[in-house]
């Protein structure tokens, strides 16, 4: 009888079930059933399903059999089509009518509960348009708060100390961010650096729990998850936080505009210079919970991976970098926009820790909206509403376009912009058909440049402070893949020594 087989006993345990977790489960498995006999959306590709939890594995043989065409792949919870390189041209201007990230994100990330994927114009205009013209303004609040938020994580190591990077760069991700969003002195506050910490964990969390239960049925069952209450909370506590922030500025005189206040805080003002009437807390909690979301998650773990890397690089190159920092920058050390350009050296390293080390082993994930679904490069049809992204990892390891691709060459892109004509590319920031792990075309990661100008400060201040390396008898400690996520080792630690 399989699912239709229900004995006196399991009656019995139901009993002390709560009447709310019934009703879902209920829910649930009527909504099961209804799947099991709804037609699914047609498609001719071939299927990969997860096995021995090793999605690489999976990927690796889907492209090895397919490696110019598209597959789908199974995972629990989620199916989605695998397009091949040559389909970033083909999605890379599209509007979102025909594919859409934001309908992605929402589902991915849990819009009903974190605003991603949600209608946020001022958001986007404020990340896509002001955050990028004002570069300066967000540097040099990096530069004043570096210094804080690793003395206050690392700390004085006068011997060789050990440190937890993840943690350390979580917290450091978000005193820099958070000086840079609402400025001092909420960014420095304990209770909000540990629910920015908090909150992204928290999402995930909630994620892996939620995306095994059917989209209609996660109404129901998702207000009793205690992740999700979490979230909640963090709204409330966040708009509450905010709320004198906002009476402040819309209680301030012109003249008080130009009195003389502690740098950051600028995404803040920017938010409000977006919109036509003055924003709700809400609004700015909402904006604010987005920036947060988009840059700690993301920032914290690219900050501990160039710790690994450091750690493992030969100590000649490093002195190559210090080098670089000292003609760059000279005895003042202080980082603006012109010499941030310069850091050709600095730039490359970055860039070739985000190539090894990329948030996930695909990237531009969008959902078909359009109604006569996607044509791809191959002249496969995917019908509206089916998930797609594209294989990332297999170009970030092509020997062909980056040779003996498995090493990590610290000065590999700033050797190639010493080719002539090569000058501007090849930076951390920038995108192309060969390096997608910030997205490529119109929907390219808007904040990107703000997370490039994070990373090369905090590792221009590791380089002048601290001596790095590996525990004795250790080698770099490694990469964990969750679904198709790429983590670092958050239990690894470093050894940190001040520099005399």
């Amino acid at each position: 009888m399989g699912l239709l087989q229900f004995s006196a006993s399991q009656a019995a345990r139901l009993q002390h079930v709560p009447f709310h977790y019934g009703i879902a489960l209920l829910l649930a498995l009527t909504y099961g059933l209804y799947r099991m006999v709804l037609p699914k959306k047609k498609h001719n590709l071939p299927v990969f399903k997860l096995r021995d939890n090793n999605v690489l594995a999976v990927l690796t043989e889907a492209y090895q059999k397919y490696p110019t065409s598209p597959f789908m792949l199974e995972l629990p919870g989620m199916e989605m089509a695998v397009l091949p390189p040559a389909d970033v041209d083909t999605i890379r201007g599209l509007p979102e009518s025909v594919v859409s990230i934001k309908k992605h994100h929402y589902d991915v990330f849990l819009g009903e509960y974190t605003y991603m994927g949600t209608k946020s114009d001022e958001f986007d205009s404020a990340m896509r348009n002001v955050l990028t013209r004002n570069t300066p303004a967000v540097l040099e609040s990096f530069t004043e708060e570096v210094e804080y938020a690793i003395s206050n994580t690392i700390g004085p190591c006068q011997d060789w100390t050990p440190v937890s990077a993840r943690k350390a760069m979580c917290r450091v991700a978000s005193l820099m961010s958070g000086r840079a969003f609402v400025g001092l002195s909420l960014s420095r506050e304990p209770d909000w650096v540990e629910a920015n910490v908090n909150y992204t964990a928290d999402v995930s969390k909630a994620w892996m729990i939620l995306k095994m239960i059917p989209q209609p049925v996660r109404f129901f069952v998702a207000p009793f998850l205690p992740q999700v209450r979490s979230l909640k909370r963090q709204r409330k506590n966040n708009e509450a936080k905010l709320a004198p922030l906002l009476e402040k500025k819309q209680g301030s005189s012109p003249a008080l505009a130009y009195e003389e206040k502690p740098v950051g805080g600028n995404l803040l003002d920017w938010f409000i210079s977006q919109y036509k009437t003055t924003p709700t807390v809400q609004e700015l909690g909402r904006d604010q919970l987005l920036a947060t979301f988009a840059s700690i998650y993301n920032l914290s773990n690219a900050l501990t991976y160039i710790v690994f890397d450091l750690a493992a690089t030969p100590e000649e190159d490093v002195e190559e970098m210090r080098k670089e920092l000292m003609e760059v920058l000279g005895e003042d050390g202080v980082i603006d926009k012109n010499s941030l350009a310069k850091l050709k050296k600095l730039d490359s390293f970055a860039k070739e820790s985000q190539r090894l080390c990329p948030p996930s082993l695909v990237n531009i994930p969008r959902i078909v909206t359009s109604p006569e679904g996607l044509k791809t490069s191959t002249g496969d049809v995917l019908p509206t509403g089916t998930r797609m992204t594209i294989m990332s990892h297999f170009i970030n390891h092509d020997p062909k376009v980056y040779p003996d691709p498995e090493t990590f060459d610290p000065f590999r892109f700033s050797r190639l912009r010493e080719v002539p004509g090569n000058e501007t590319k090849y930076q951390h920031a920038s995108t192309g058909l060969d390096n997608i792990n910030f997205g490529h075309g119109i929907w390219a990661c808007p904040g990107r440049f703000f997370a490039s100008a994070q990373i090369k400060v905090v590792l221009a201040h590791l380089l002048m402070n601290y001596d790095v390396k590996l525990r004795k008898g250790t080698g770099k400690p490694g990469q964990i893949h969750y679904g198709l996520a790429i983590l670092p080792d958050a239990q690894a630690e470093i050894m940190f020594r001040s520099r005399k």
